[in-house]
């Protein structure tokens, strides 16, 4: 039931209208660019679908010996029934009766009656953990369409992470509570011009990948590309160098199955080692997509928190060294200079929830592409050079604000640093950081480093001063102190400004910050 290549199972938007589609022919209609979103596709699930269109259009074209993609849907069913020659009438099928045949992401299996009820909802394999069920109810969908499994098949099995006991995550990450990174760049938002992209990044970057950890990580040609082709009965798992650079992984043991209802349900067995042998490997497998953390002395998959991308995650990625730039973020031989973009996504989950969906897209003029190739020596460009000031100066003058904004709270004779009384305060001046950072920095080709630096200091004067006067105005310590507190808190604040941000009390930029 539900055969990918050949049902129209997939609904697409194409200009105003809408329409379903096979997976051949959603591909073929990504190459032409026509596609404008995918109903039903929620938005912790768009990470791993673009993943799983790049990753399988990539081995498709590979295994096809083809440089680029076809237009035709006739040639894409081809190419996608090749990765499965010896079970392409079942392996593309979300329901298959025969549980010795592998299904779409769901591993052939001779003991069936070992599964358990899993969910008759889609959503109930969702990766989501929500607290209480508030925040995003779960097994609502009550409807199943099949591309709502197909949505919550793919986002659960190569983007989990450890959930309990017989429930390990994939080997792409660092650890059962961290997550799979997106980190990309792109030529803007669309589908079908990110995904001919991406495509095209895995063919230029294959030997890179192959070489990332070590020769003989990976099996350079004819290697288990589709991990739900072999079957899983046993807990002996997959070892990499069995695996193509490029495989989509599985790592939960699921089939689906018709229910008396006529809708689709979700089995689920207990494993107790994760599918893939990488353990050791700390999700440092040359996913194109993850930065690697080098600050230790074993490499791993970057594990972001639960403040997201902000302004000093997103720079070190960019430019510091202790991070290993994705191999996504070089620019492709011929690739213009025109405008584009960088895109960071991930899910990060903790132990028992999940701490939000974290997106950051920041646009990458056409004067600054040449100060990021994204090569090894990145490190010399003007921008990597300036970044990593700018962030100490903000640093800096938060202090500043904090110290300021807690002594008129409490008073100046025994404020407490460590209380959160200051806290809204800092969090507007995070924002303002967050949101200027690389608009400041992206102006170096226009203006240099020097006027940078001066406009940055200025800019963060001004914030830590309006946020200041803000308090001073809107907030009312007890009168017997208040002349007092307000005294020490400017003494503070633009003595410590001064300090720290020299440049910004220049004569003519400081008259009115005298006190």
């Amino acid at each position: 039931m539900f055969d990918l290549l050949i049902e129209r199972i997939v609904p697409v938007q194409t200009g105003g209208d809408g329409m379903m589609l096979t997976l051949p022919g959603l591909f073929s209609q990504l190459g032409r660019d026509a596609i404008d979103g995918f109903p039903g596709l929620a938005a912790h699930q768009a990470q791993a679908w673009y993943q799983f269109l790049a990753q399988l259009g990539a081995l498709a074209l590979h295994r096809g010996h083809l440089r680029e993609p076809p237009e035709d849907p006739d040639a894409w069913r081809r190419l996608l029934a090749d990765l499965t020659p010896r079970s392409a009438a079942t392996s593309w099928s979300l329901m298959v009766e025969n549980p010795t045949r592998p299904a779409f992401l769901q591993p052939p299996t001779g003991m069936l009656h070992k599964f358990k009820p899993a969910g008759e909802t889609p959503d109930a394999l969702d990766v989501l953990v929500t607290a209480k069920n508030h925040d995003r109810k779960r097994a609502q969908a009550i409807h199943g369409d099949p591309h709502l499994w197909l949505y919550a098949l793919i986002t659960l099995q190569t983007t989990q992470g450890y959930s309990g006991r017989g429930n390990p995550g994939i080997a792409r990450m660092n650890g059962g509570l961290s997550s799979r990174v997106l980190v990309d760049r792109r030529p803007g938002p669309r589908w079908g011009p990110r995904v001919a992209r991406a495509m095209r990044m895995l063919l230029v970057r294959r030997s890179e990948i192959l070489r990332h950890v070590s020769d003989d990580l990976y099996q350079s040609e004819g290697g288990l590309a589709l991990t739900w082709l072999h079957e899983w009965d046993t807990d002996a798992p997959l070892r990499m160098e069995e695996l193509d650079p490029f495989f989509i992984e599985i790592c939960r043991r699921v089939r689906l199955t018709a229910t008396g209802k006529g809708r689709l349900a979700a089995l689920a067995r207990p494993a107790k080692i994760p599918r893939v042998a990488a353990q050791a490997l700390k999700g440092n497998l040359g996913d194109p997509w993850t930065p690697v953390n080098l600050s230790r002395s074993d490499p791993s998959s970057l594990t972001v928190g639960g403040n997201g991308f902000n302004y000093r995650l997103a720079q070190q990625i960019l430019f510091e060294k202790k991070l290993k730039k994705p191999l996504s973020l070089k620019a492709l031989p011929g690739e213009n200079r025109l405008d584009s973009e960088l895109h960071m996504a991930v899910l990060v989950r903790g132990q028992g929830k999940t701490q939000g969906l974290h997106e950051r897209i920041i646009p990458l003029p056409e004067s600054v592409a040449p100060f990021l190739q994204f090569d090894e020596d990145e490190q010399g460009s003007p921008l990597a050079a300036l970044s990593p000031k700018m962030v100490a100066l903000a640093v800096e003058a938060r202090k500043v604000l904090w110290q300021a904004v807690q002594i008129y709270l409490q008073g100046p004779e025994h404020p407490n640093f460590q209380k959160p009384d200051a806290a809204p305060t800092i969090a507007s001046y995070d924002r303002m950081v967050d949101e200027e950072f690389f608009n400041c920095l992206f102006e170096v080709p226009k203006i240099g480093s020097d006027e940078v630096i001066h406009r940055w200091q200025l800019l963060l004067r001004d914030e830590a001063c309006r946020l200041a006067r803000d308090v001073w105005h809107k907030t009312t310590p007890p009168s017997i102190r208040r002349e007092k507190a307000r005294a020490a808190s400017e003494a503070v604040l633009f003595a410590g400004l001064r300090k720290r941000l020299p440049d910004a009390f220049l004569e003519h930029d400081s008259k009115e910050y005298s006190t």
